[in-house]
């Protein structure tokens, strides 16, 4: 066994001189107390000469575990700015207070770091005899890790992945969790999870009929009786916002698949949102906005006054606004379709409402035309992005129940 960085719990410099003997690290951090720094430091003066390079880390309280964990982040964010990954890195917890032990190896499983521990070698039964080892014959041992062999380990692995939105990579980490966790409770929670994100990801492709199964799935799996309170919480906050969303995706399933509704420009606007807080995909959220606007234009003509932008029925609309349409676009003959500038402007003709933000959506249209997605070769910056959907916040006002049914929920890590 070796490592390239070892970070080691220790009052003595004798645990550290059988570390780096066994290990062979280049850097070592070691974690003391105030007390034997002195002796630590100078038992530690001839391991240099190997070439290996030391850190100090005092301790201010060494019968604190959260003192212990709190010095171990510190020593292990120093490693990984100097480029060393988590597999590079190795905790030896034998030495030190109960509780800095503890604390450390608390730390280090959270953050899937390996852990040893020292030991002298055991008697064995030889040749009818015990063949009796020396305290000086140490062997260092690997300690599994709990949290990996659960698979809660990789529960912050999923956490980030459902909440960036990856819906399909979360459902495949919360699969393989469902493998390793212990209990009834605990399998129950992470189905309803797994289903959840394969409803999601459905959602999103817009494949409504597959979202509402495995919602429904992921509702009943979330609604046992669950004893531990953070278990119970969760779900709880989680069949809430099921129970909305399954009431919104009934609403957008009623209109059917080539329909227009409200119900689908408030969808496609928080598709757009996820797009672009939560994944940073600024030109995808975008061109979601774009068509966002174009359906809450082409919903209001048809709702409000009946006008289809196909084939547009020319005689339901009077003959003034008919003849202001034509000033204001400058031709001749009216249009049988309306592209998004022109049912942006007829639907403001027909409301009476003035275009005072003309410039404002204008801007944020030509920086979408110019966008890789859309006509340019050039991609859309955050602000431009998160502009574009405070612009669709004010324009597309809905009741807080609708938006809130179109919104994905967050998970909390346990």
């Amino acid at each position: 066994m070796s490592t390239q960085a070892l970070i080691i719990i220790a009052l003595r410099a004798k645990p550290i001189e059988n570390a780096v003997d066994h290990l062979q690290p280049k850097d070592v951090a070691v974690v003391t107390s105030q007390e034997s720094m002195d002796e630590v430091i100078d038992g530690c003066s001839k391991l240099r000469d190997r070439g290996v390079k030391f850190k100090y880390q005092p301790l201010d309280e060494a019968m604190k575990i959260s003192e212990a964990f709190r010095v171990f982040d510190r020593v292990l964010s120093r490693y990984q700015r100097m480029g060393y990954d988590h597999r590079d890195i190795v905790l030896d917890a034998t030495g030190g207070t109960t509780p800095l032990r503890v604390g450390a190896a608390l730390a280090a499983m959270m953050r899937n770091v390996r852990i040893v521990h020292q030991r002298v070698k055991q008697d064995r039964f030889v040749g009818g005899g015990w063949d009796k080892y020396s305290p000086e014959d140490i062997e260092l041992l690997s300690m599994g890790n709990p949290l990996e062999d659960t698979g809660l380990l990789r529960e912050g692995q999923a956490v980030e992945l459902f909440n960036r939105r990856d819906y399909p990579a979360a459902a495949l980490v919360i699969e393989d969790i469902l493998q390793k966790v212990v209990g009834v409770a605990r399998c129950h929670y992470y189905t309803g999870l797994m289903l959840l994100a394969e409803g999601y990801g459905a959602w999103d492709m817009a494949e409504y009929t597959t979202a509402v199964k495995r919602l429904s799935a992921a509702r009943k799996e979330l609604s046992v009786d669950f004893q531990d309170t953070a278990l119970a919480d969760r779900a709880a906050a989680l069949t809430k916002r099921i129970v909305d969303n399954q009431s919104f995706l009934g609403k957008l399933m009623q209109e059917g698949r080539d329909n227009l509704s409200l119900e689908k420009v408030v969808d496609m606007v928080e598709n757009a949102r996820r797009r672009i807080v939560d994944q940073g995909r600024y030109d995808d959220g975008v061109a979601r906005l774009y068509r966002a606007v174009e359906m809450w234009h082409q919903w209001r003509l048809l709702s409000l006054y009946s006008i289809s932008t196909k084939q547009v029925e020319w005689d339901k609309v009077n003959k003034d606004v008919r003849e202001r349409f034509l000033e204001s676009v400058q031709t001749r003959e009216l249009p049988e379709d309306l592209g998004l500038k022109r049912a942006r402007l007829l639907d403001h003709l027909l409301s009476g409402k003035d275009r005072e933000d003309d410039a404002v959506i204008q801007k944020l249209i030509s920086a979408r035309n110019n966008s890789i997605l859309a006509h340019g070769m050039g991609p859309i910056g955050q602000r431009t992005a998160e502009n574009f959907l405070g612009y669709l916040d004010t324009l597309v006002v809905v009741p807080e129940p609708l938006r809130a049914g179109a919104k994905h929920a967050h998970l909390l890590g346990l």
